[in-house]
This record gives structure tokens, C-alpha cells and sequence, in this order.
């Protein structure tokens, strides 16, 4: 496949620029410009090639914040201009994500940045924006559902060696669709709870 071969490509560009490869990858990638899981790959081999402690620490946390600050370019983009971009897409569209938004806050972008292509992670970071979600709860979700991400390809690296990057390429949608499903049973867990909460209420007044 083309796209397989072009994600290739970059890969082994990126590879040989190490962490600041990876920074890039993950800035460019979270800023709007799809590499089609980049920064996922290029963080599984340079764990599995890692040399030292130290070395091995420090890929997490770079990709994480290239990606955030990628993530962040988008959503003030989103707030000062981005509807007109949002005007492009059928209007159903844009209510549900609205909706989404407004309902479960922070959740409803810690799910996006989680959820494997061809979820629309970048639709969601912009529309964040629009909708003027608070940086604070946006960069809070932007962190730890990053997080979450390449802590898991991370750990498939140091699991599986040599053997995870051909495991995230034939499984990528399972391994990232599994913790998207984490999220939503969190999000149910937290909704059962509230509602539980709500209905005890009446009887306590009496």
C-alpha cells in the first residue's frame, strides 16, 4: 500500500534524528498534518533500539509534548478563526461533536486523542476550540490521553521487541480501540454513578 510505504519512509527519515525526529513527528502530526500513525511507529522502534535507561525515560514524555504543543497550535487556531473550517463539514456533523463536547467535557477529547484512524482526533481538537472548551480541561485531556497512547505503544515495544512493530501495524485499531473502550466504561461508570446520585437525592430531603 502506498500509505504504508510513505509511513515507511518517514519512519527511517525520523529515526535517525532520535528524540528531536520523534518531538517533530509528534508536533507536526498533532498540528494537522496526518502521518498516518508517524508518531506511534517512530516511538515503538526507537524504544525497542533504546541503548540506555535514560534514553528509553525520556520517549514518552518528548512525544507527548510535541504532540500537546501540535494539539494546542489547533485549538487556539480553533478558537480564533476555526469555524469557518467547521462550516465545511455536514451540519449534523458539527452538532454531535458540539454535543459530545459539552456533555462530557474533557473526556470527549481524552477519547479522540486515544481512538485509532479513522476516528477524527483533529476534528475534535479544533472543534475544542470553537466551542471554547477551557484550555486548562483541554490540555488536561491532550496530556493524559497522549499519554495513555504511547505509554501503551511503548509498553507493546518493550513487550514484544522486534516483533510490535508488525503487531501495531495488522492490530493498530484493536490496541488503540481497546482503550477508547476503557474510556467510554469509565465515562459509563462515572454516569451510572451521577445518576445513582440524583435519584437518592429527593428521599435525603425528606
Amino acid at each position: 500500500m502506498p500509505q504504508i510505504e510513505l509511513l515507511h519512509d518517514l519512519v527511517l527519515l525520523l529515526l535517525a534524528l532520535g528524540l528531536p525526529g520523534l518531538f517533530l513527528i509528534a508536533l507536526v502530526d498533532s498540528a494537522g498534518l496526518p502521518t498516518a500513525g508517524g508518531p506511534d511507529m517512530v516511538l515503538l522502534l526507537l524504544v525497542v533500539h533504546a541503548q540506555s535507561a535514560p534514553e528509553l525515560a525520556q520517549l514518552v514524555p518528548t512525544c507527548v509534548l510535541g504532540s500537546a504543543l501540535g494539539c494546542l497550535a489547533m485549538y487556539y487556531f480553533g478558537r480564533r478563526g476555526g469555524l469557518r473550517v467547521l462550516e465545511r463539514f455536514a451540519p449534523k456533523r458539527r452538532a454531535l461533536i458540539e454535543e459530545k463536547i459539552e456533555r462530557y467535557g474533557l473526556w470527549a477529547i481524552l477519547m479522540a486523542v486515544i481512538g485509532p484512524p479513522p476516528y477524527p482526533t483533529k476534528l475534535f481538537v479544533l472543534s475544542a476550540g470553537v466551542f471554547k472548551m477551557g484550555p486548562g480541561s483541554f490540555l488536561s485531556a491532550i496530556l493524559l490521553g497522549r499519554f495513555l497512547r504511547y505509554g501503551s505503544v511503548a509498553y507493546l515495544a518493550l513487550h514484544f521487541g522486534a516483533r510490535a512493530e508488525e503487531l501495531l501495524l495488522n492490530q493498530y485499531p484493536v490496541v488503540f480501540a481497546t482503550l477508547s473502550g476503557l474510556v467510554g466504561l469509565t465515562l459509563l461508570v462515572r454516569w451510572r454513578r451521577r445518576r445513582a446520585s440524583g435519584a437518592k437525592r429527593p428521599g435525603e430531603l425528606r
